[in-house]
Protein backbone atom coordinates (compact mmCIF):
# COMPACT_ATOMS: atom_id res chain seq x y z
CA UNK A 1 0.00 0.00 0.00
CA UNK A 2 1.21 3.51 -0.85
CA UNK A 3 0.15 5.99 1.85
CA UNK A 4 0.68 9.74 1.90
CA UNK A 5 0.64 11.89 5.03
CA UNK A 6 -0.59 15.50 4.99
CA UNK A 7 -0.48 18.04 7.83
CA UNK A 8 -3.30 20.59 7.61
CA UNK A 9 -3.76 23.59 9.90
CA UNK A 10 -1.72 24.49 12.96
CA UNK A 11 1.29 22.51 14.09
CA UNK A 12 1.38 20.74 17.45
CA UNK A 13 3.92 18.81 19.54
CA UNK A 14 3.80 15.11 18.74
CA UNK A 15 3.30 15.30 14.97
CA UNK A 16 6.91 14.34 14.29
CA UNK A 17 6.66 11.44 16.72
CA UNK A 18 3.53 10.25 14.89
CA UNK A 19 5.31 10.52 11.53
CA UNK A 20 8.14 8.37 12.83
CA UNK A 21 5.73 5.75 14.15
CA UNK A 22 3.83 5.78 10.86
CA UNK A 23 7.12 5.05 9.09
CA UNK A 24 7.83 2.28 11.60
CA UNK A 25 4.40 0.70 11.02
CA UNK A 26 4.71 1.12 7.25
CA UNK A 27 7.83 -1.06 7.24
CA UNK A 28 6.08 -3.74 9.27
CA UNK A 29 3.12 -3.72 6.88
CA UNK A 30 5.29 -3.58 3.75
CA UNK A 31 3.92 -0.14 2.83
CA UNK A 32 5.52 2.87 1.20
CA UNK A 33 5.04 6.04 3.24
CA UNK A 34 5.06 9.39 1.46
CA UNK A 35 4.80 12.90 2.86
CA UNK A 36 3.43 16.12 1.36
CA UNK A 37 5.56 19.16 2.17
CA UNK A 38 3.36 22.16 2.98
CA UNK A 39 -0.08 20.64 3.51
CA UNK A 40 -2.61 20.21 0.74
CA UNK A 41 -1.14 23.07 -1.35
CA UNK A 42 2.18 21.23 -1.28
CA UNK A 43 0.45 18.01 -2.28
CA UNK A 44 -1.26 19.67 -5.25
CA UNK A 45 2.13 21.07 -6.30
CA UNK A 46 3.59 17.55 -5.98
CA UNK A 47 6.04 18.47 -3.23
CA UNK A 48 6.21 14.86 -2.18
CA UNK A 49 8.97 12.80 -0.64
CA UNK A 50 9.34 9.27 0.67
CA UNK A 51 9.45 9.16 4.47
CA UNK A 52 12.04 6.84 6.00
CA UNK A 53 12.56 5.86 9.63
CA UNK A 54 16.16 7.02 9.65
CA UNK A 55 15.35 10.52 8.42
CA UNK A 56 12.47 10.96 10.88
CA UNK A 57 14.17 9.56 13.98
CA UNK A 58 16.09 12.77 14.87
CA UNK A 59 12.78 14.67 14.73
CA UNK A 60 10.84 12.44 17.13
CA UNK A 61 11.45 14.70 20.13
CA UNK A 62 10.93 17.98 18.28
CA UNK A 63 7.79 20.07 18.08
CA UNK A 64 6.44 21.55 14.86
CA UNK A 65 6.24 19.30 11.84
CA UNK A 66 8.92 17.89 9.56
CA UNK A 67 6.45 18.08 6.68
CA UNK A 68 5.34 21.70 7.25
CA UNK A 69 1.68 22.64 7.09
CA UNK A 70 -0.80 25.06 5.51
CA UNK A 71 -4.22 26.57 6.18
CA UNK A 72 -4.86 27.51 2.55
CA UNK A 73 -8.27 26.04 1.54
CA UNK A 74 -7.14 24.69 -1.82
CA UNK A 75 -9.77 21.91 -1.80
CA UNK A 76 -12.67 24.34 -1.45
CA UNK A 77 -13.00 24.65 -5.24
CA UNK A 78 -13.80 21.86 -7.73
CA UNK A 79 -10.56 22.54 -9.62
CA UNK A 80 -8.51 21.85 -6.49
CA UNK A 81 -10.35 18.61 -5.81
CA UNK A 82 -9.88 17.45 -9.39
CA UNK A 83 -6.17 18.28 -9.22
CA UNK A 84 -5.89 16.32 -5.97
CA UNK A 85 -7.37 13.21 -7.57
CA UNK A 86 -4.98 13.53 -10.52
CA UNK A 87 -1.90 13.92 -8.31
CA UNK A 88 -2.81 10.95 -6.13
CA UNK A 89 -3.46 8.78 -9.16
CA UNK A 90 -0.17 9.84 -10.75
CA UNK A 91 1.73 8.85 -7.60
CA UNK A 92 -0.33 5.69 -7.18
CA UNK A 93 -1.46 6.68 -3.69
CA UNK A 94 -3.85 4.22 -2.04
CA UNK A 95 -4.71 6.19 1.11
CA UNK A 96 -4.12 9.42 3.00
CA UNK A 97 -3.32 10.01 6.67
CA UNK A 98 -4.38 13.56 7.53
CA UNK A 99 -3.22 15.46 10.61
CA UNK A 100 -5.53 18.32 11.59
CA UNK A 101 -7.68 20.10 14.13
CA UNK A 102 -11.40 20.69 14.45
CA UNK A 103 -11.88 22.43 11.09
CA UNK A 104 -9.78 19.98 9.11
CA UNK A 105 -11.25 16.80 10.55
CA UNK A 106 -14.85 17.97 10.27
CA UNK A 107 -14.57 18.81 6.59
CA UNK A 108 -11.63 17.08 4.88
CA UNK A 109 -12.38 13.35 5.52
CA UNK A 110 -15.98 13.64 4.22
CA UNK A 111 -14.73 15.56 1.20
CA UNK A 112 -12.11 12.89 0.48
CA UNK A 113 -14.76 10.19 0.87
CA UNK A 114 -16.95 11.96 -1.69
CA UNK A 115 -14.02 11.81 -4.11
CA UNK A 116 -13.73 8.06 -3.51
CA UNK A 117 -10.43 8.49 -1.65
CA UNK A 118 -9.43 6.46 1.40
CA UNK A 119 -8.31 8.46 4.44
CA UNK A 120 -7.72 8.34 8.18
CA UNK A 121 -7.65 11.53 10.27
CA UNK A 122 -5.49 12.16 13.34
CA UNK A 123 -6.72 14.93 15.72
CA UNK A 124 -3.79 17.29 16.13
CA UNK A 125 -4.20 20.56 18.03
CA UNK A 126 -3.12 21.98 21.38
CA UNK A 127 -6.65 23.41 21.75
CA UNK A 128 -8.20 19.96 22.45
CA UNK A 129 -11.47 21.11 20.87
CA UNK A 130 -12.07 18.28 18.36
CA UNK A 131 -15.48 16.68 18.96
CA UNK A 132 -15.59 12.96 19.63
CA UNK A 133 -12.18 12.68 21.28
CA UNK A 134 -11.06 13.32 24.85
CA UNK A 135 -7.51 14.14 23.78
CA UNK A 136 -5.78 15.61 20.77
CA UNK A 137 -2.13 15.27 19.88
CA UNK A 138 -0.18 18.18 21.38
CA UNK A 139 -2.60 19.21 24.13
CA UNK A 140 -0.70 17.75 27.07
CA UNK A 141 2.64 19.04 25.79
CA UNK A 142 1.14 22.55 25.72
CA UNK A 143 -0.08 22.03 29.29
CA UNK A 144 3.43 20.98 30.36
CA UNK A 145 4.87 24.14 28.81
CA UNK A 146 2.41 26.27 30.76
CA UNK A 147 3.31 24.52 34.00
CA UNK A 148 7.02 25.15 33.52
CA UNK A 149 6.20 28.85 33.23
CA UNK A 150 3.91 28.74 36.27
CA UNK A 151 6.66 27.07 38.29
CA UNK A 152 8.84 30.09 37.60
CA UNK A 153 6.03 32.46 38.48
CA UNK A 154 5.39 30.63 41.76
CA UNK A 155 9.08 30.82 42.68
CA UNK A 156 9.08 34.58 42.21
CA UNK A 157 5.79 34.85 44.07
CA UNK A 158 7.31 33.07 47.05
CA UNK A 159 10.44 35.20 47.06
CA UNK A 160 8.56 38.49 46.72
CA UNK A 161 5.23 38.20 48.52
CA UNK A 162 2.05 40.13 47.81
CA UNK A 163 1.96 39.83 44.02
CA UNK A 164 -0.85 39.00 41.63
CA UNK A 165 0.17 37.10 38.50
CA UNK A 166 -1.89 36.55 35.36
CA UNK A 167 -0.98 34.18 32.54
CA UNK A 168 -2.44 33.94 29.04
CA UNK A 169 -2.46 30.57 27.30
CA UNK A 170 -3.14 29.83 23.66
CA UNK A 171 -6.40 28.15 22.73
CA UNK A 172 -7.99 30.40 20.12
CA UNK A 173 -11.67 30.89 20.90
CA UNK A 174 -11.77 27.84 23.19
CA UNK A 175 -10.79 27.50 26.83
CA UNK A 176 -9.91 23.84 27.32
CA UNK A 177 -6.20 24.58 27.58
CA UNK A 178 -6.56 27.45 30.06
CA UNK A 179 -9.07 25.53 32.18
CA UNK A 180 -6.92 22.39 32.38
CA UNK A 181 -3.81 24.36 33.29
CA UNK A 182 -5.61 26.52 35.86
CA UNK A 183 -7.11 23.47 37.56
CA UNK A 184 -3.91 21.45 37.84
CA UNK A 185 -1.87 24.51 38.85
CA UNK A 186 -4.25 25.44 41.65
CA UNK A 187 -4.97 28.86 40.17
CA UNK A 188 -7.29 31.27 41.97
CA UNK A 189 -9.12 32.21 38.77
CA UNK A 190 -9.67 30.59 35.36
CA UNK A 191 -11.23 32.66 32.58
CA UNK A 192 -12.25 31.18 29.23
CA UNK A 193 -14.12 32.47 26.17
CA UNK A 194 -17.10 30.16 26.66
CA UNK A 195 -18.02 31.54 30.09
CA UNK A 196 -18.89 35.01 31.34
CA UNK A 197 -17.10 36.62 34.28
CA UNK A 198 -17.49 39.47 36.77
CA UNK A 199 -14.43 41.69 37.19
CA UNK A 200 -15.21 42.51 40.81
CA UNK A 201 -15.48 38.80 41.69
CA UNK A 202 -12.20 38.11 39.89
CA UNK A 203 -10.47 40.86 41.86
CA UNK A 204 -11.90 39.55 45.13
CA UNK A 205 -10.64 36.02 44.37
CA UNK A 206 -7.15 37.33 43.63
CA UNK A 207 -7.09 39.43 46.80
CA UNK A 208 -8.10 36.35 48.78
CA UNK A 209 -5.20 34.43 47.24
CA UNK A 210 -2.80 37.11 48.44
CA UNK A 211 -4.25 36.93 51.95
CA UNK A 212 -4.15 33.13 52.09
CA UNK A 213 -0.73 32.35 50.63
CA UNK A 214 1.01 35.61 49.75
CA UNK A 215 0.47 35.34 45.96
CA UNK A 216 -2.36 34.84 43.49
CA UNK A 217 -2.65 33.45 39.97
CA UNK A 218 -5.21 33.93 37.20
CA UNK A 219 -5.00 31.83 34.04
CA UNK A 220 -6.95 33.03 31.01
CA UNK A 221 -7.32 32.02 27.37
CA UNK A 222 -6.13 34.23 24.52
CA UNK A 223 -9.68 34.40 23.11
CA UNK A 224 -11.19 35.85 26.29
CA UNK A 225 -13.52 38.76 25.42
CA UNK A 226 -12.49 42.07 26.97
CA UNK A 227 -9.23 40.68 28.34
CA UNK A 228 -7.24 43.90 28.06
CA UNK A 229 -9.96 45.96 29.72
CA UNK A 230 -10.02 43.41 32.54
CA UNK A 231 -6.25 43.50 32.97
CA UNK A 232 -6.41 47.30 33.11
CA UNK A 233 -9.23 47.22 35.68
CA UNK A 234 -7.85 44.59 38.06
CA UNK A 235 -5.08 46.72 39.64
CA UNK A 236 -7.69 49.34 40.50
CA UNK A 237 -10.26 46.83 41.79
CA UNK A 238 -7.73 44.77 43.75
CA UNK A 239 -5.47 47.62 44.77
CA UNK A 240 -2.47 45.50 43.72
CA UNK A 241 -0.28 45.69 40.63
CA UNK A 242 -0.72 42.87 38.08
CA UNK A 243 2.24 41.00 36.54
CA UNK A 244 1.08 39.52 33.23
CA UNK A 245 2.76 36.69 31.29
CA UNK A 246 1.68 35.66 27.78
CA UNK A 247 2.90 32.33 26.48
CA UNK A 248 2.27 33.04 22.81
CA UNK A 249 3.25 30.64 20.06
CA UNK A 250 6.17 29.26 22.06
CA UNK A 251 3.52 27.15 23.82
CA UNK A 252 2.67 25.44 20.54
CA UNK A 253 6.34 24.64 20.04
CA UNK A 254 6.77 22.85 23.34
CA UNK A 255 8.81 19.66 23.62
CA UNK A 256 6.46 16.67 23.17
CA UNK A 257 5.44 15.14 26.50
CA UNK A 258 5.52 11.43 27.27
CA UNK A 259 1.74 11.21 26.87
CA UNK A 260 1.79 12.86 23.47
CA UNK A 261 4.56 10.54 22.32
CA UNK A 262 2.53 7.59 23.56
CA UNK A 263 -0.56 8.97 21.84
CA UNK A 264 1.41 9.48 18.62
CA UNK A 265 2.52 5.84 18.64
CA UNK A 266 -1.00 4.59 19.36
CA UNK A 267 -2.61 6.76 16.71
CA UNK A 268 -0.07 5.68 14.09
CA UNK A 269 -0.55 2.00 14.87
CA UNK A 270 -4.34 2.22 14.79
CA UNK A 271 -4.32 4.33 11.62
CA UNK A 272 -2.35 1.82 9.57
CA UNK A 273 -4.12 -1.16 11.10
CA UNK A 274 -7.48 0.39 10.17
CA UNK A 275 -6.37 0.95 6.58
CA UNK A 276 -5.17 -2.64 6.25
CA UNK A 277 -8.46 -3.87 7.70
CA UNK A 278 -10.24 -2.15 4.82
CA UNK A 279 -11.57 1.00 6.48
CA UNK A 280 -12.13 3.69 3.86
CA UNK A 281 -12.69 6.68 6.11
CA UNK A 282 -12.26 7.40 9.79
CA UNK A 283 -10.85 9.56 12.56
CA UNK A 284 -8.67 8.23 15.37
CA UNK A 285 -10.14 9.33 18.73
CA UNK A 286 -9.69 8.76 22.46
CA UNK A 287 -12.71 7.58 24.46
CA UNK A 288 -12.48 6.51 28.09
CA UNK A 289 -8.69 6.56 27.78
CA UNK A 290 -8.79 4.05 24.90
CA UNK A 291 -8.11 4.55 21.20
CA UNK A 292 -11.19 4.19 19.00
CA UNK A 293 -11.80 4.83 15.32
CA UNK A 294 -14.90 6.86 14.45
CA UNK A 295 -16.38 6.75 10.98
CA UNK A 296 -16.86 10.51 10.90
CA UNK A 297 -17.22 13.63 13.06
CA UNK A 298 -20.25 14.79 11.08
CA UNK A 299 -23.17 15.58 13.38
CA UNK A 300 -21.09 15.40 16.55
CA UNK A 301 -21.82 18.36 18.87
CA UNK A 302 -18.98 20.77 19.66
CA UNK A 303 -17.05 20.00 22.80
CA UNK A 304 -18.05 22.03 25.84
CA UNK A 305 -15.79 22.99 28.76
CA UNK A 306 -16.55 21.48 32.15
CA UNK A 307 -18.91 24.01 33.76
CA UNK A 308 -18.62 22.34 37.15
CA UNK A 309 -14.83 22.63 37.07
CA UNK A 310 -14.98 26.25 35.92
CA UNK A 311 -17.31 27.18 38.76
CA UNK A 312 -15.26 25.24 41.31
CA UNK A 313 -11.97 26.97 40.39
CA UNK A 314 -13.62 30.39 40.48
CA UNK A 315 -15.63 29.70 43.67
CA UNK A 316 -18.93 30.24 41.87
CA UNK A 317 -22.25 28.55 42.71
CA UNK A 318 -22.72 25.42 40.62
CA UNK A 319 -24.73 26.24 37.49
CA UNK A 320 -23.89 29.96 37.65
CA UNK A 321 -22.05 31.17 34.54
Amino acid sequence: MRIITVVSGGDAPGINAALYHLALQAVRHGDTLLGALGGFPGLLNERIETLEQGALLPWIGLAGTYLQSSREPVLAQPAGRAQLAEVLARHQVDALVVFGGNGTLRHIPPLLAELGLVSIGLPTTIDNDVPGTEATLGFFSACDFAHRTIDGIRATGHALQGRIFTMETLGGDTGYLALEVAHSAGADVALIPEMSYDAAHVAARLKAGIEQRGQALMVYSEGLPGKQALLDALPVLAGIRIRDTRLGHAQRGSTPSHYDRWLAAQMARHALTSLHEGRRSGVICVEGGRIVVRDSLIGMPPRQPDLHLYNWINALPQGDT
